[in-house]
C-alpha cells in the first residue's frame, strides 16, 4: 500500500472537509434526498443518534426522513471541522455545531452538537461508512 504523503493528506482533507460541508447545506435545507447521497449505498456500516443504532442504510433513512419531517426549519452552524486521514481513502472527521431548530408544533430548541463521521472514498466520491452524532440542549441561563 502507498505511504501518505503529507499531499495525499492535506488532499483528504479538502476533499472529506468539502464533502462534509456541502452535507450540512443539505441538512440546512431538510433535503433527504441531498443528506441521504453522502451514506454509502455499498459500505454503510451503522449510524448512531439519540441513543439508537441504525444498522442497515435504509432503516437510518427511514429515521431521519421522519424526524426531517417533524422540523419546519433547521439550521446547523459548523463551529469547529477536524478530518483525520486513516488511510488513502478512509479518513475521520469530527465536527462540533450549533443547532437552532423549530419543529411543526411550533417548539424552539438550540443545541451544542457532535458529529463523529468515518469517511470512504469512493468511485463517485466520499461516503459515509459510519456516523454517530449527540448534543445537548443549550438553555438560556
Amino acid at each position: 500500500m502507498k505511504a501518505f504523503a503529507d499531499l495525499d493528506k492535506t488532499s483528504i482533507v479538502e476533499e472529506v472537509t468539502d464533502s462534509f460541508t456541502q452535507l450540512v447545506v443539505e441538512i440546512n435545507q431538510k433535503n433527504i434526498a441531498g443528506w441521504e447521497k453522502y451514506y454509502s449505498r455499498d459500505e454503510f456500516t451503522s449510524a448512531v443518534t439519540g441513543g439508537t443504532i441504525f444498522v442497515t442504510r435504509s432503516d437510518w433513512v427511514k429515521a431521519m426522513t421522519n424526524n426531517f419531517a417533524m422540523r419546519k426549519q433547521q439550521h446547523l452552524e459548523l463551529q469547529e471541522v477536524q478530518v483525520l486521514p486513516l488511510t488513502l481513502d478512509t479518513a475521520m472527521l469530527t465536527s462540533q455545531e450549533k443547532v437552532d431548530m423549530q419543529l411543526t408544533s411550533g417548539q424552539n430548541f438550540s443545541f451544542k452538537h457532535v458529529f463523529t463521521i468515518i469517511w470512504k472514498k469512493e468511485q463517485n466520491g466520499w461516503k459515509i461508512l459510519h456516523s454517530h452524532e449527540s448534543w445537548i440542549e443549550e438553555t438560556d441561563q
